[in-house]
């Protein structure tokens, strides 16, 4: 019930707002919204193209909730199962454990808000739940799995590979540091006892294995890996709780690990035997995980927040039931807290998006749109605003005035929707290219020159003669002094903390 209750608690806030203030959240819905249309959507820009890209848990869940609800809706229901599956999850793994449930699994429930949720990696965060739970399968069908439930096993994994590649390699890294520990607790290294556990584990993941070798998505065939270790040390902590973007629970964070060594040193806390391997790999890999990989951004912070839950886990405190009810509660009353706080933080973002929709409307139906950033006035010195969440507010624009953006996701081999030729070169090609440009690189990209700004090869080689090519320019500010925009841009509309601008072609465009 304690459970359920945190679940609910902490899905709560998602149906308190119109838009959840996640950098990813615009983009999303209006990938959905096209998925969802059909001939309705149909779109002068954008086109589904259907492929086994192993990044597709909402895309193919929410368009489907989509035929019985809104699309807002459908989407808030979705992340209210990824949430209850985050706290959920975690209990499943314990039960399997110890056979009961414990007190521990609440405070593995608060790693349900990590950056993932906050920055709106729908897919990995809702496969990750599902990893959680088929991991509990797995340690709960010990003894007992017949061909059957092995193919079923395989299903499920195949199905997980659809969801999300990364939630493939978490759970093989989960279960095979389980089967390791069972091995090394029996000391029986025989050849016929090493085949009786690795060969039903080879047989679950090898449907996914053979989608991922002759299927292989573009990303991993092009895609960098970098490390950065130096810049993403700190992520790698904060990543782990955060209450709202930009805001990690630092102090909740460092009470639940000074609680867990407490425990340890005090024999208050006992790690089960079959877990400790796999909680010391995850400790590893969450130190050396790169920031990018496989064509995507945001490695480093994907695993924080499962070691978290994971270790909570595999946790059994030795509490007396007094005391563990003392607990239970105020864990309860930090969810609460936690879901308080993010449900305030989000009730302002959604005022700010609904003005800017409700200025879409003076927005001609099919616009080419610009995002672009006034970063001085952001970067406030008494008061600096958080840019990440208006990245890509403008992909609301998709869903409500039919328009293009150049930063909807359209990666091709890692989403279903691609850009419409001749508009192709007009967007980012990759996540490294999904970022707004600033308003000082105006004029540069407005010339076509790159001397004085490498940024302009790197990032934004799409927007180079933007003029030329767009319609309207939305620069987002915060509440420092706004800064000078070029010449060629007119203002349409002057918002709270935005300005839409008709940008006009310059003779530029004429001599191309």
């Amino acid at each position: 019930m304690a459970l359920g209750l945190a679940a609910g608690v902490l899905a709560a806030p998602l149906w308190f707002v119109h838009s959840p203030a996640m950098p990813d959240y615009p983009a999303h819905i209006a990938g959905f919204a096209l998925i969802a249309g059909g001939a309705k959507a149909a779109s002068p820009f954008y086109a589904v193209h259907w492929a086994l890209v192993p990044n597709l848990a909402s895309e193919l869940i929410v368009p489907l909730l989509a035929q019985l609800m809104a699309v807002e809706t459908a989407t808030k229901l979705f992340l209210s199962v990824a949430v209850a599956l985050w706290v959920l999850g975690p209990a499943a793994i314990q039960r399997a454990l110890f056979g009961t449930i414990g007190v521990a699994p609440l405070a593995a429930a608060f790693f349900a808000y990590n950056a993932n949720f906050t920055w709106g990696f729908f897919n990995y965060y809702f496969a990750t739940g599902l990893c959680f739970l088929l991991f509990a399968a797995w340690i709960a069908t010990e003894n007992r799995r017949p061909p059957a439930a092995l193919a079923g096993f395989a299903l499920a994994v195949a199905a997980l590979y659809l969801c999300h590649l990364v939630a493939v390699f978490l759970l093989a890294v989960m279960i095979a540091g389980f089967e390791g520990a069972r091995l090394w607790t029996a000391r029986d290294f025989r050849l016929m006892s090493l085949a009786k556990r690795a060969l039903p584990v080879g047989a679950i993941f090898l449907p996914a294995a053979v989608a991922f070798l002759f299927f292989k998505p573009a990303g991993v065939q092009g895609g960098q890996i970098a490390f950065d270790f130096a810049d993403t040390v700190g992520d790698r902590f904060s990543a782990a709780i955060q209450l709202y973007y930009s805001e990690p629970a630092y102090l909740l964070t460092g009470a639940l690990a000074i609680l867990t060594l407490w425990g340890l040193l005090y024999d208050r806390v006992r790690i089960h035997p079959a877990m400790k391997p796999l909680v010391i790999v995850l400790s590893v890999l969450t130190l050396v995980a790169p920031e990018w990989a496989l064509g995507g951004w945001g490695v480093h912070l994907r695993l924080p927040a499962v070691l978290g839950a994971v270790l909570f886990a595999s946790a059994e405190m030795r509490l007396s039931p007094r005391a563990a009810a003392i607990f239970g509660a105020v864990l309860l009353l930090l969810a609460g807290f936690s879901s308080a706080t993010l449900a305030g933080n989000w009730l302002g973002y959604d005022r700010q998006f609904s003005e800017f929709r409700a200025a879409l409307r003076e927005i001609p139906a099919g616009s080419r749109m610009l995002t672009v950033l006034d970063g001085d006035s952001l970067n406030d010195e008494l008061d600096p605003t958080p840019d990440q969440p208006y990245w890509h507010m403008a992909e609301f624009a998709i869903v409500d005035r039919r328009a293009f953006t150049p930063l909807m996701f359209t990666t091709r081999g890692q989403h279903v929707i691609r850009v419409k030729p001749p508009y192709q070169n007009l967007a980012a090609a990759s996540a490294q290219q999904g970022s707004p440009p600033d308003v000082a690189e105006l004029a540069d990209l407005a010339a076509g020159a790159d001397d004085n700004d490498p940024d302009i090869e790197k990032v934004f080689p799409y927007l180079r003669r933007f003029q030329c090519h767009f319609d309207e320019a939305i620069v987002i500010r915060g509440k420092g002094e706004a800064a000078d925009v070029p010449d060629f841009l007119t203002l349409r509309h002057e918002g709270s903390f935005f300005a839409i601008y008709d940008i006009h072609p310059t003779k530029a465009c004429s001599q191309r």
